[in-house]
């Protein structure tokens, strides 16, 4: 017998069919919370009934699923009687991407089927032109339901004016998804990074539901390309300050500095730091060599290792059941240490390290850029950065910490290759050209640009995609938009092992990296691999962190390109002339140019931290 707490497909269907709404909205959730605890992955729904013959066809297998869910989800909500219940609007927003994904997969694309059934409008010829009733339930069921892909050119404004509270947790939803690519909904999160900052600054405390997206909403802007995208950050502080204040939250004390054996306590918030993470891999050296100047205790989930765990003098686990709770862990070990710095490697892939931007932990407050973007949070002083990887300060709202470029020298990784066999082709008939990609660095201009270089290539070209996070789900609204771009001149390796990504990526003649988000783990790939390849650079430390690498691994610097004109040019240059290429490859791999990121000074983040703790202790003083 199916056990009830798995996701069943069936069950739902039979919930929906005899109008148990109750019972569907539990069935619904229990798939959905499956397929965004398993990235997109299907395996862990039983499916019940379905074609045999889609099993050796897994695609057509999700594409199945996807068809059969978007119906009885419209079936749901097109029923007049179903009213979403009040407690379940929560959940409802968590999962309102893996709806969006579910549809946008589906031969539906989006909703919009669904929603225009709400209309009012009956004149044929105003038939585009959507009245809603004044009906919260209608209200509701609309923005659970509208998606970046709707062809519904909703009015934020008078949404807005009529519900804010509702339309601002329609707008931290919209922002969730992982893949943002298509120009139409590429477009509509640039709108909503422009419009919805100062609009949020007008609610003083979101419903709880709103909170559990705030995390996706601080990370995913970095993708966009407009220079101000990450405004958004500082209205999200806003919020989550008023938050604080509104439970109760003090800041510390922090006009003492205390000494455990006889050396100042720097407290480091984690968030991935495990030895297969690339976290660990370039901030561990640093953390270890400052151990000789500050007495260094570590914080962070279970899921951070022994490996992880053994680069500080001191390691604590934070396991309170509540961000508050485990916030107030924090704070309790900085005021019985009298810690002098508060540092988090990296920034807005937990909740936490979000809110913890947003208190005073300690006199000295600093970032490094794990995930390479300001906080435009008023708590956090410093950046810390490589100088060679900085296009523009102007991109930070914090003071930088320029360090030399070999002051945060990686540490290879776990998984990398013992031995590669390159393949050299000397004038191969099709040149075969990898992007290591995630779905959320995809987007409409990049691949534009690819298809200019397919028309203009004077040789035949086919693209290979390694996708990390991207699967299941998923995979067939990324399979339909690259193919609308490029045809069958691409293929996609959708999520897999790294030996099977490396592998996946070997045979390619060449690779290119993504923008304007670049490719820090991607060009290490291919310098591993012995390829070479072209980026393009700009003022965001994403952007520039692939020129900054190119240099370090000795790459010419005609393939570190400024303009997307310049990206095309040089794509075709390194593709059509074969011999060039190879001679690349030859010196890149005689080269071996990764040794150069793995030596280096990795004191001097510790000399520079303890020159500003003096600093702060002198101007106490006066």
């Amino acid at each position: 017998m199916q056990e009830k707490s798995t996701p069943h497909l069936a069950r739902f269907e039979q919930a929906v069919e005899n109008k148990n709404y109750q019972l569907a909205c539990d069935e619904l959730f229990l798939i959905l919370r499956r397929v965004d605890g398993d990235y997109g992955m299907i395996e862990g729904v039983e499916l019940g009934r379905y074609p045999i013959q889609l099993d050796d066809i897994p695609n057509e297998k999700v594409l199945y699923f996807c068809t059969k869910m978007a119906n009885l989800i419209a079936t749901l909500f097109q029923d007049p009687n179903f009213i979403v219940p009040e407690d379940k609007i929560d959940q409802f927003f968590e999962y309102h991407r893996w709806i969006s994904f579910i549809f946008a997969s589906s031969p539906y694309i989006n909703t919009d089927h669904i929603l225009y059934s709400y209309n009012l409008n009956k004149d044929a010829e105003k038939r585009d032109e959507l009245l809603l009733p004044n009906d919260t339930n209608i209200l509701i069921k609309f923005c659970l339901l509208y998606s970046l892909e709707s062809n519904i050119d909703l009015n934020f404004d008078a949404f807005w004016t009529l519900n804010p509270s509702l339309c601002a947790s329609l707008c931290f939803a919209l922002q969730t998804p992982r893949f943002i690519a298509t120009s139409k909904a590429f477009s509509k999160r640039a709108f909503l990074l422009q419009w919805f900052p100062e609009k949020l600054k007008e609610i003083k405390y979101l419903d709880n539901f709103a909170y559990s997206l705030f995390l996706d909403v601080y990370m995913h802007c970095s993708y966009d390309t407009a220079k101000n995208k990450h405004n958004i950050k500082g209205a999200i502080n806003e919020v989550m300050r008023n938050f604080l204040e509104k439970v109760g939250w003090e800041d510390r004390n922090i006009k003492q500095i205390g000494k455990t054996n006889n050396k100042p306590v720097m407290v480091v918030l984690l968030e991935h730091f495990h030895a297969f993470h690339s976290i660990y891999r370039t901030h561990s050296t640093s953390l270890i060599a400052a151990k000789q100047r500050f007495h260094i205790i570590g914080l962070g989930y279970e899921k951070v290792d022994a490996v992880g765990r053994a680069v500080f003098d001191e390691f604590h686990v934070l396991n309170q059941n509540t961000l508050l709770k485990q916030l107030d862990k924090i704070k309790q070990i900085c005021e019985e240490h009298q810690a002098a710095i508060f540092y988090m490697p990296s920034i807005g892939m937990e909740k936490l390290t979000i809110l913890a931007s947003n208190t005073r932990m300690a006199p000295i407050q600093a970032i490094a850029l794990g995930h390479p973007a300001t906080t435009h949070s008023k708590f956090i002083e410093y950046v810390v950065v490589e100088d060679d990887y900085v296009g523009s300060e102007d991109c930070f709202s914090e003071t930088l910490i320029r360090l030399p470029k070999d002051a945060l020298p990686y540490v290879p990784s776990s998984l990398a290759p013992a031995k590669v066999d390159y393949i050299l082709n000397e004038n191969p008939e099709v040149v075969n050209i990898g992007i290591a990609t995630t779905g959320m660095k995809l987007n409409y201009h990049f691949l534009e640009t690819l298809k200019t270089i397919l028309d203009r290539s004077k040789v035949k070209i086919h693209f290979h995609f390694a996708f990390g996070i991207v699967s299941g789900v998923n995979t067939p609204y990324v399979e339909r938009f690259v193919k609308s771009y490029l045809g069958n001149n691409a293929t996609m390796y959708f999520y897999a092992p790294y030996a099977q990504y490396l592998e996946n990526l070997r045979h390619c003649d060449m690779m290119i990296n993504p923008f304007p988000f670049g490719n820090t783990n991607g060009i290490i790939d291919m310098v591993t691999l012995g390829l070479v390849g072209v980026c393009k650079t700009g003022d965001e430390v994403h952007e520039h962190i692939d020129e900054g690498l190119f240099k370090r691994l000795g790459l010419p610097d005609w393939l570190v390109t400024h303009t997307i004109d310049e990206y095309i040019d040089c794509t075709l240059r390194l593709a059509e002339n074969h011999q060039e290429r190879l001679n690349l490859r030859k010196k890149i791999i005689e080269q071996n140019g990764l040794s150069t990121l793995f030596t280096g000074d990795a004191s001097v983040l510790g000399k520079v931290f303890l020159d500003k703790v003096n600093q702060w202790e002198e101007k106490l003083k006066k």
